[in-house]
């Protein structure tokens, strides 16, 4: 269903006509109130960014919703020179290079680690696939922060000098510099330069003005029928005909919350399939 075709059926089942600005204030107030229902994966995405020495803030994204997880992992892009097949390479510089990172670029063999570090020779545990020249990624392992409130951190970590790999994470409040969105504050404070990776839930772009949406092509009904409701309380119609909108609106929503918050989170090897009792 298209937003064109969205607005012709609310018109259709009122019989009444509305402004361009009514329907669109329906049509995104239902698309809040789901949004803000059922945790669809399809409606999550992942944006990672760079945490620095020092700063314990971290901005959310403009899109933000609401969080699903959020990692840190060590993180260094040298150049790096080696020969093909053999096992060092040489780093333009060593700092942020741990063993057991994963290391990535051209020329590198494919799932090579760092097993040495001696100066700014690397040994890895793959052979170079080709002569290595140009920058090269490593990459540590994958910390996930556990979620907790401002003042645990606040209190647990007093001394924002105090400098480590961050084990927490809050939502703080409203970005300095943009106040529609939000921050997070970690604790403790970062001790080197770490790149950060947020899942979360986002609200993507209106229907409105994108013309078409995942829930127009794939959960209409729950978007129809949340918009008629909106579109029949501003009418002020019949209370019969309220409730009756009010629950194919329900009816729709439960089973959109069998998708997003039952069947996208198991499946039949862990969980077996879902079985009617037989009378």
């Amino acid at each position: 269903m298209t937003y064109a075709e969205l607005c012709a059926a609310i018109t259709e089942y009122t019989q009444n006509t509305f402004t361009a600005t009514e329907l669109s204030i329906f049509t995104k107030q239902a698309e809040q109130r789901i949004y803000n229902t059922v945790q669809l994966a399809n409606l999550r995405r992942n944006q990672t960014g760079t945490i620095t020495s020092g700063n314990k803030y971290l901005s959310a994204p403009d899109d933000y919703l609401s969080t699903y997880s959020l990692a840190v992992y060590t993180y260094a892009s040298p150049t790096a020179t080696g020969i093909s097949a053999a096992f060092t390479i040489i780093v333009s510089s060593a700092t942020d290079i741990a063993v057991g990172q994963l290391v990535t670029g051209s020329g590198i063999g494919t799932g090579a680690e760092v097993t040495v570090i001696n100066g700014t020779t690397i040994t890895l545990s793959v052979a170079n696939s080709s002569t290595v020249s140009g920058t090269i990624v490593f990459q540590g392992d994958y910390l996930y922060l556990l979620d907790k409130d401002v003042n645990f951190i606040r209190e647990v970590y007093p001394n924002p000098n105090s400098t480590a790999e961050p084990k927490y994470y809050a939502i703080f409040g409203p970005q300095s510099t943009y106040v529609n969105e939000l921050s997070f504050i970690l604790g403790p404070t970062p001790d080197k330069t770490y790149k950060a990776e947020l899942h979360y839930y986002y609200y993507p772009e209106s229907i409105v003005t994108a013309g078409t949406s995942w829930l127009g092509e794939n959960f209409d009904s729950v978007l129809f029928y949340g918009s008629l409701v909106e579109a029949y309380t501003y009418m002020k119609g019949e209370q019969d005909l309220m409730v009756l909108y009010d629950a194919k609106y329900k009816e729709a929503l439960m089973l959109l919350k069998n998708l997003g918050d039952g069947k996208q989170r198991m499946d039949t090897y862990r969980d077996g399939q879902v079985k009617n009792k037989v009378m």
